[in-house]
């Protein structure tokens, strides 16, 4: 066989066949995890926690998914009943992270499993005076909002104290929700900027 043949592309129906098997195999692997964690299997492996598990016996996950992947693997164990820093721990990222994949994704639990492998409260009780803080997408629509040219990017994450990792979603989902709209910059080299009115085709 030749390598131009070799290298032919797929018919249609091999793909989807192969897209069907990879999105399969994904959900296996998040119901394993979740199985992992539920039977906490660090203690079996005589290891001290579950977060050493994730790192020491499954780095590739954080270093072989995209993070779109990454995303919704934390996304779908959160949806699952994981704690922020389970769910978290698979990835590689952090609880904070975690929290705000999973917030814009819409994710909201009752209670979770926690660490110790007990059922709490998915939130903690806020303490007497003190409010809940509000949520990212509240903050960017209203920080932009107060700018009659609006902001790009870098503003939006030097306002908010962000970093463009949870900027970027919180963003495209606004925008995609119409809350925001993103104006193209005039020239090459600019950047565009978010707007809070909607801009009119």
């Amino acid at each position: 066989m030749s390598a131009a043949r070799a290298a032919a592309p797929l018919d249609v129906a091999r793909v989807r066949q192969q897209l069907d098997q990879a999105r399969q195999l994904l959900a296996g692997a998040r119901e394993l995890l979740a199985e992992l964690y539920e039977t906490r299997a660090w203690v079996t492996l005589g290891l001290p926690d579950w977060q050493t598990l994730c790192a020491r016996e499954l780095p590739e996950l954080a270093q072989l998914l995209t993070l779109a992947e990454r995303q919704s693997l934390v996304v779908e164990l959160r949806r699952g009943g994981l704690s922020l820093r389970a769910a978290a721990a698979p990835a590689g990222v952090s609880a904070a992270t975690a929290k705000t994949w999973t917030d814009n994704a819409g994710v909201q639990l009752a209670t979770v499993t926690s660490l110790d492998g007990r059922q709490r409260p998915a939130t903690a009780a806020p303490a007497p005076g003190r409010h809940r803080p509000r949520p990212l997408t509240d903050r960017l629509v209203e920080l932009i909002g107060a700018e009659p040219g609006g902001l790009d990017v870098r503003e939006v994450c030097r306002r908010a104290r962000i970093g463009r990792e949870q900027a970027g979603p919180a963003l495209c989902r606004l925008a995609a929700a119409g809350r925001l709209s993103y104006v193209a910059p005039a020239r090459r080299g600019l950047m565009g900027r978010y707007v809070t009115e909607r801009i009119n085709p």
